[in-house]
């Protein structure tokens, strides 16, 4: 992008370093809860790229968006095999409309 002369965001700062033995056990994230916001940020980066690569008016740009889409879909399914082999996915409780039979 930068030879064909589209400026980039400026990139963030470095981080200080710090000692991970120093934080409070009950501040820190679970390896579930971070697993589960690792892949909320992969559907959300898979619909940015989908969105942006829509929207794209040259075709050179939309193939990089595809590529970087593609790469994000094989990451979360990977992703997605490692949470149900780790047990970290949470299947939510079935929805039983009101009026409907009950189960036994």
């Amino acid at each position: 992008m930068e030879k064909e002369g589209i400026h980039l965001p400026p990139s963030s700062e470095e981080r200080p370093q710090s000692d991970p033995n120093g934080v409070p056990l009950g501040t820190k994230l679970t390896d579930d809860e971070i697993m589960n916001g690792l892949s909320i940020k992969t559907v959300a980066a898979v619909v940015h790229c989908a969105t942006a690569a829509s929207q794209c008016v040259r075709n050179d740009v939309s193939v990089l968006f595809t590529q970087c889409m593609l790469e994000k879909i094989k990451f979360g399914t990977t992703l997605k095999d490692l949470m149900r082999k780790r047990g970290w996915i949470k299947v939510p409780p079935y929805y039983y409309p009101p009026g409907a039979p009950k189960l036994q």
